[in-house]
């Protein structure tokens, strides 16, 4: 599958934020902030203990997380749908590249909107581009996000996976979990819902929240028996209770 680098897509993405539209190819990439520094591919670069995970106000479906935070991440990838009889679109899962995001933390202007600044770029990304490079402005690829047959043998279950990329040789470094809750985003229906999810199998994390959607949903409707569709979208995953290090 075709690669692209995220950097050259954040250079328009984020000049698209702030400047009215010049031509593209004056876009510039600002500098990093002071202090950020530039973690080593494929590893865990800062302690994200610092980073907090803030769920939305009135809501029950979701609760605080109980085990000390092991990765921060940042999800870029597609939500995969195919067309019912009844034509409407079911979830058939996803795909997604997981970043280290735990340096940003220093930094929350960034933090905060990372998802934002990730999902403008991702949008710009030729139609053939299926996947990113090894690094997102320098944060590394920690692992992947995709779904897998569930244990049952019916059906399938999202998994987290480092064993590909940062964690090789470590059998155990993946979850297979299950969801516990899931809520509107608070930016609306345009964006997937925010989850909880619970561990399986596997020690990369005990608990999971899927926040900060941006982009997803599949349209309304579709034809019976139209082609599966992909749909851009990227997150914060937050893993908790893990025991593999990277």
């Amino acid at each position: 599958m075709s690669s692209f680098s995220l950097a050259g897509l954040f250079t328009l993405a984020l000049a698209a934020t702030s400047m009215a539209a010049p031509a593209l190819p004056s876009f510039s990439f600002p500098k990093p902030p002071s202090g950020l520094g530039k973690p080593l591919a494929g590893r865990l670069a800062c302690d994200p203990g610092a980073a907090k995970l803030v769920l939305p106000t009135g809501q029950t479906a979701l609760t605080a997380p109980t085990d000390a935070i092991s990765y921060v991440l940042l999800g870029v990838g597609f939500q995969n749908y195919t067309c019912t009889d009844a034509g409407t679109y079911a979830s058939a899962g996803a795909v997604a590249d997981l970043f280290d995001i735990s340096c940003l933390n220093k930094v929350p202007a960034i933090f905060n909107s990372i998802q934002d600044i990730a999902y403008t770029a991702w949008k710009l990304a030729p139609a053939n581009v299926k996947t990113l490079g090894a690094s997102a402005v320098g944060y590394p690829l920690l692992g992947q996000h995709f779904f897998a047959t569930s244990p049952s043998g019916t059906g399938i279950s999202p998994v987290w996976d480092f064993r590909a990329t940062s964690a090789k040789g470590k059998a155990d470094a993946f979850v297979l979990a299950a969801k516990v809750g899931n809520t509107t985003a608070p930016t609306g229906a345009k964006d997937v819902d925010w989850l909880q999810l619970k561990n399986v199998q596997g020690s990369l994390a005990t608990q999971i929240y899927r926040t900060d959607t941006r982009g997803g949903p599949a349209p309304a409707t579709c034809k019976p028996g139209s082609a599966p569709i992909t749909v851009k979208y990227t997150s914060k995953y937050w893993l908790y209770g893990g025991s593999v290090k990277v």
